[in-house]
């Protein structure tokens, strides 16, 4: 006997609101007690995806490739409706350049390890470029796979040299695409 459900079926048996939570019951207690319930991580039967409660950061689901086929994505900003023209914004890299012409570079933790990167922020986490100006580069991380494009903007700025180095000592020492693509996109690499 098949265990499979269609989405529908699903529904049908669950309602349509159910969230099926995909957290340990600690986290879940934890979560509930804080008044932080809408962060949760679970799977929605109402939208069909696995995202928070409050739709921030991202979502995966399956989505219909323009190629005609079906295919797990990440949907970035799943919050954020995408334009009806132009590109879907869903974050941004701010890359501060000093005089020097060093980048402010930085470590932080993902899911491979830890790797060094540059000023990159989603809409939901929100440090993002301030000034209303439009973006000097665009990028997608996986356009086969995730939704959303990256907005690049380059922001001269002092800075101490040790908190930098040259954007071809970062493209050689850092994996993170994003932050690379925008030294690549803003022309960094020719400087």
């Amino acid at each position: 006997m098949s265990s499979r459900f269609s989405l529908e079926n699903a529904r049908a048996i669950l309602g349509e609101g159910a969230f099926i939570c995909l957290e340990s019951e600690d986290v879940i207690a934890t979560k509930v007690a804080a008044g932080k319930e809408a962060e949760l991580w679970g799977f929605g039967l109402n939208t069909g995806r696995i995202q928070r409660g409050d739709g921030k950061f991202h979502a995966a689901g399956v989505v219909r490739h323009p190629g005609g086929w079906n295919l797990a994505a990440i949907i970035e900003e799943p919050n954020v409706t995408p334009p009806t023209n132009g590109p879907h914004i869903v974050g941004h890299v701010i890359v501060d350049v000093n005089p020097r012409g060093l980048i402010r570079v930085r470590e932080a933790k993902g899911l491979n390890g830890i790797m060094l990167e540059l000023k990159p922020s989603s809409i939901s986490k929100g440090e993002l470029e301030a000034s209303g100006r439009q973006p000097e580069g665009l990028g997608e991380a996986n356009p086969q796979r995730i939704v959303g494009t990256m907005a690049f903007f380059r922001n001269d700025v002092e800075f101490p040299d040790d908190e930098g180095v040259t954007p071809a000592t970062f493209v050689a020492q850092s994996t993170d695409g994003r932050s690379i693509t925008a030294v690549a996109k803003l022309g960094l690499l020719s400087a």
